[in-house]
């Protein structure tokens, strides 16, 4: 299938009920055609992956075609260049957490997006670090734990003295402890 072809697809599968559910679940879409995620999961699955079909799907706007470029896309031959146009077009938590958690997570860059996008004032953008992270997290064993933490935390964390070497330092008054009274 072409682009047009799937976009044909999009609009007779969508129902105007679905469109009309997504707010509940705090979706806000500029265009919608209302096809649920099972639909887009079985059209998935007849197209395989199409990074070229991804591309001109999420071109198009719209919210399902998106979701759908998600789960087509092949994560090897995405550049940076596309994770970060993409990032700056989610347009609400349904396509930044599908793009993130079906795509940018299996690409060789998550790891560098988690920290550049972390610092983002742009809502989506930063929630996709997270959401890129929660990913991480779950499927990236041989990552360190030190990886899920802020560099100021893990500065804080790492063993400087113990408490018994802390109680034997003389405080500003010459003292060795709060029970010495010389």
């Amino acid at each position: 299938m072409d682009k047009n072809e799937v976009m044909k697809w999009l609009k007779r599968r969508g129902t105007r009920r679905t469109v009309e559910g997504l707010p509940r679940y705090g979706i806000e879409a500029k265009h919608a055609f209302g096809v649920t995620m099972g639909a887009l999961l079985s059209l998935r699955k007849r197209l395989g992956k199409d990074h070229a079909l991804s591309l001109a799907l999420w071109e198009s706007g719209w919210y399902e075609a998106r979701l759908l470029a998600a789960l087509i896309g092949d994560p090897q031959r995405v550049t940076r260049r596309q994770m970060n146009a993409w990032a700056a077009s989610f347009e609400n938590w349904g396509d930044c957490d599908t793009v993130c958690f079906h795509l940018f997570e299996r690409t060789p860059f998550a790891w560098e997006k988690v920290r550049q996008w972390s610092g983002s004032p742009r809502p989506f953008v930063k929630r996709g670090a997270f959401a890129l992270m929660a990913c991480l997290a779950l499927h990236d064993k041989a990552a360190p734990d030190k990886s899920f933490l802020p560099a100021g935390l893990v500065a804080c964390l790492r063993p400087r003295k113990t408490f018994a070497q802390l109680w034997q330092t003389p405080d500003l008054t010459g003292k060795m402890d709060p029970g010495d009274r010389r």
